[in-house]
């Protein structure tokens, strides 16, 4: 992921949600950076909502 302050606040979203490391990983991987970001994006979206 090239935006690393981007990169690191899906990190925290990822483990205040605790979600699977792999995921962390993942992020280093430009194919794979932006889907997860946004997937992580909208799952904490839902988090809020509920709360």
């Amino acid at each position: 992921m090239a935006d690393q302050k981007r990169k690191i606040e899906t990190i925290h979203i990822i483990e205040n949600l605790q979600l699977s490391t792999v995921l962390i990983s993942g992020l280093d991987d430009a194919q794979q950076a932006e889907a997860i970001a946004e997937a992580v994006s909208s799952l904490q979206g839902l988090v809020e909502q509920w709360n």
